[in-house]
């Protein structure tokens, strides 16, 4: 983005490079501020801790002096010269001054009350001139009569020259501030660095592009894997791809053979004058638009469910109902004895779709009886090895070919057909499997093809059956 003025006058709409190098350099220049202030005020406090700690001790002497010594030598000590004090002097009871000396301009310094014998007070007095002192009083006891020492400093030129400090200190903040800017915008550049690669490479991305991936930096930190991410994105997008033209070019090729099985006999038909006679309609023109109707429809489920999932009813389905119904369905669709049907049920209920259940067990069963040479095989068993999460476990077993195990992973996608279900005679559209696999999931079940005990392929669904849907009693038991 261009550093237009509207975008600098708006904060929010800074990038981060700068937004970070404004918060940055703030941050630093406050803290050095605050510290360069609090560094002034420890300073300052401890100046006048050790200045308090001198008037004491030069007030302790002088009271010693007077209480031990007499009022001669006091004040022979208080009248010479104390270098680094400003006040030093003798109050009699009534705050009556008895003797001391002061710097020029102090004369006039309040005394501060006479403390008790033996007691000790500090205060930062004001003199007229406003002059700031820090004052010690002690009080000593002589012949009976209470007087007091006071011992003071002025405090300004220690303030002077630590303000002074502080300003020169101050001074350098806007050039350290200056310097983590110019640092931070550098390696903030840095870093953003594989970003703006991403991006860049992002947008010479096309459209159509196939197996193009974005730089993953060398780091292994967040940059890292945002671009390992947007690879597996970029790949699952390139599979999606993949499987969209194929489903197109499949569906095309599916629709293609029946439609023009009917072109070319209405063209004829047009052509010759002769109307078409019903033995072609019945073993030519109608299967052809039933195996289009079929395949419209499933195509039409599988697209709703790209768009927004498989659409359900939830409502208690009795999955046995199912399994017998299709049972007897397949018995009735081929000649008798042409097809061996054996089935046995355990009860199953569970909440889900009637319809949709009942379009995984009859392409199952339609797909068995495509490939059987002469038996299928229902069963249904609930599985409680887990009393929590007992499932619903639907097998349908043919006699055929069966699945090789290098082909049970892609069985279930869209127009996938064995070598052998290639002929249109005998093999399916390749996506009823597809639409098993769809709606097992959407149920929150799975399905698998395995090996059938007496040959061929068994294809197993598994479906959960929800906690506190009851069989009722007179229905346990399998049913042949």
């Amino acid at each position: 983005m261009p550093l237009t003025s509207e975008v600098l006058t708006t904060p929010r709409r800074w990038p981060i490079r700068v937004a970070t190098t404004v918060i940055a350099t703030a941050i630093v220049m406050l803290v050095l501020a605050t510290g360069a202030g609090g560094a002034w005020l420890v300073l300052r406090s401890a100046a006048h801790s050790a200045i308090d700690t001198t008037d004491r001790n030069r007030a302790v002497d002088v009271a010693e002096s007077l209480s031990t010594r007499g009022p001669q030598a006091a004040l022979a000590l208080v009248s010479e010269p104390m270098s680094g004090v400003d006040l030093v002097r003798i109050v009699a009871p009534g705050n009556r001054l008895v003797a001391g000396q002061v710097t020029r301009g102090l004369e006039n310094v309040p005394a501060l009350a006479v403390p008790g014998a033996g007691e000790v007070v500090q205060r930062e007095v004001t003199a007229p001139d406003g002059t700031e002192l820090r004052v010690t009083a002690v009080g000593t006891d002589v012949g009976g009569v209470t007087f007091a020492v006071e011992v003071g400093t002025e405090t300004e030129r220690y303030d002077t020259v630590l303000m002074a400090g502080a300003i020169l200190f101050l001074s350098f903040v806007p050039v350290v501030g200056l310097a983590t800017a110019v640092f931070v915008y550098y390696a903030m550049g840095r870093v953003l660095r594989p970003v703006e690669a991403i991006r860049s490479r992002v947008a010479e991305i096309s459209a159509s592009g196939r197996g193009e991936r974005v730089p993953v930096p060398e780091a292994e930190d967040e940059i890292a894997r945002l671009a390992r991410t947007m690879n597996a994105m970029l790949a699952r997008l390139d599979a999606t791809r993949t499987a969209q033209v194929a489903f197109v070019g499949d569906a095309s090729h599916e629709l293609r053979s029946p439609l023009s099985t009917l072109s070319t006999l209405l063209e004829l038909s047009s052509t010759s004058g002769t109307p078409v006679d019903v033995e072609t309609v019945d073993d030519l023109l109608l299967p052809e638009v039933e195996r289009m109707r079929a395949m419209v429809e499933d195509l039409l489920v599988l697209a709703k469910n790209d768009e927004r999932g498989v659409p359900l009813r939830r409502e208690d389905v009795d999955l046995d109902d199912i399994v017998l119904s299709e049972a007897a369905r397949l018995r009735g669709l081929g000649a008798p004895g042409s097809l061996e049907v054996s089935v046995s049920v355990e009860p199953a209920r569970l909440v889900g779709d009637p319809d949709a259940l009942l379009r995984v067990v009859r392409n199952l069963v339609d797909n068995a009886r495509r490939h059987a040479r002469g038996r299928v095989s229902l069963g249904l068993a609930v599985d409680r090895t887990d009393p929590a999460a007992p499932r619903a476990v639907i097998t349908v077993d043919d006699d055929g070919e069966g699945v090789p195990p290098d082909q049970r992973d892609t069985v279930f996608d869209r127009f996938a057909r064995l070598d052998a279900d290639r002929a249109r005679g005998t093999g399916g559209s390749g996506l009823g499997l597809a639409i098993v696999s769809e709606i097992t999931r959407t149920h929150g079940g799975g399905v698998r093809v395995e090996d059938a005990p007496g040959g061929g392929a068994r294809f197993v669904v598994e479906l959960p059956v929800e906690v506190g849907i009851a069989v009722p009693d007179d229905l346990e038991g399998p049913v042949d």
